[in-house]
Formats: structure tokens, C-alpha cells, sequence
């Protein structure tokens, strides 16, 4: 449900969304040359730490989904900007402009 709301906001922002597995390398990530990675949740996030170390070397922010609890843990994990619930359109497009901004100063 939250992968589809996604879509709907990268949509209507004029982005295009594009899901990936959990096998997808970094290097392919770097090919797709994307204004951001997003993922669904924190516990994600933790999960995949080395898959993040190695994401800090793109240009592309990295933005979690997590709730204003978890927003710390989030940052400490490596995000770069949080999508906290509950996700709003304006949101959304905050996050992905401020993200996109503060990465690329």
C-alpha cells in the first residue's frame, strides 16, 4: 500500500517511480541516475546497511519512511530526509525537494 502511494506522489510530481528487489546492486542503482532511493521503513533501512554505505556515494539522497519515533534512529541509519506518517502529497514533495537541495549543495 505505501509502495503504491509512493508511486501516485512521484506520479503526480511529474517523477517516475521504479521499484526494485532487494538483489539489485548499487552499481545499477547508479545507472538509473535517480533524484532519490526511498525506502519503505526503518527496519529496512537497518537491515540493509552495507547496501546503504554503499548508496552514500551517489548523488541521490537517501529518504525513509518512518514515523517521528523512529526519526533519529532513521538519520543514524543513514537517511538523509525522512517521509514521516502520516504521508501527505505536500509532504512528499517537501521531502524530495529539500533532500534533492540540501545532497547536491
Amino acid at each position: 500500500m505505501l509502495g503504491y502511494l509512493l508511486k501516485r506522489y512521484a506520479e503526480r510530481g511529474g517523477y517516475q517511480f521504479r521499484v526494485n528487489a532487494e538483489s539489485v546492486s548499487s552499481r545499477e542503482i547508479a545507472d538509473i541516475n535517480p533524484v532519490v532511493v526511498i525506502f519503505l521503513s526503518t527496519e529496512l533501512l537497518a537491515r540493509h546497511q552495507t547496501f546503504v554505505k554503499e548508496l552514500t556515494s551517489l548523488e541521490a539522497p537517501i529518504l525513509v519512511c518512518t514515523s517521528v519515533v523512529e526519526e533519529a534512529r532513521a538519520i543514524e541509519l543513514g537517511a538523509d530526509y525522512c517521509l514521516l506518517h502520516p504521508l501527505t502529497y505536500d509532504d512528499f514533495q517537501t521531502a524530495v525537494v529539500n533532500a534533492t537541495v540540501s545532497k547536491r549543495i
